[in-house]
């Protein structure tokens, strides 16, 4: 089983009569979060699946100190991480003051070993177009409640990823689970975690 994709039309310019190209996009993406990563990982090689999480979290926190200080962390086979910087679209040095500097996004470069390893992924053409291949409600809220079972909480981002469908779905799955009495909201807005509620 390969990757799947969609054609999707290239917006042509005002008042240019050919017919519009056409692009190709990878649709019906699932979210690998860190703990399915982590026990891929674990079953290739010897360390169990809270090593490997731990080293993660470990490799994310020294991560953000080295670019914290500007350097640039290349990760062999991967690739490097970097920091852009943004400020004022001034003409002269003299009005751009360091306040005025402040940081934009992290850059990543894939390396070519990297690169090279998915030259050759399969593809396949998706039957269902953009739209995502969702299971039925009542398999995503099982999905939803067995994981709380086996786990504190749970986000809804990490429903997406679950149940493979829109934040708009995992968020709906989420409130008529909250309304049935079998899980309480712990947080609010973004940082909103959910867990099974007590009997």
């Amino acid at each position: 089983m390969g990757a799947h994709y969609s054609l999707f039309k290239n917006p042509g310019k005002e008042g240019e009569e050919e017919k519009a190209t056409l692009h190709a996009r990878l649709v019906n993406q699932r979210i690998i979060h860190t703990e399915e990563l982590a026990e891929d990982i674990s079953d290739a090689c010897s360390f169990n699946t809270a090593d490997v999480k731990g080293m993660l979290e470990a490799l994310k926190r020294r991560l953000a100190f080295h670019l914290k200080y500007g350097a640039v962390v290349e990760l062999e086979g991967i690739g490097t991480f970097s920091v852009s910087l943004k400020c004022p679209p001034l003409t002269e040095e003299k009005d751009i003051k360091p306040k005025h500097v402040r940081f934009s996004k992290v850059v990543f470069r894939c390396s070519k070993e990297l690169r090279s390893g998915l030259k050759y992924m399969e593809i396949e053409r998706s039957d269902g177009g953009s739209r995502l291949k969702v299971l039925p409600s009542d398999k995503r809220k099982a999905n939803i409640l067995r994981y709380l079972q086996q786990n504190e909480t749970i986000s809804s981002s990490y429903c997406r990823g679950l149940n493979g469908c829109s934040k708009y779905m995992a968020l709906k799955d989420l409130d008529e689970l909250r309304k049935e009495g079998k899980i309480v909201r712990l947080g609010y807005r973004s940082n909103a975690q959910y867990g099974l509620a007590k009997q």
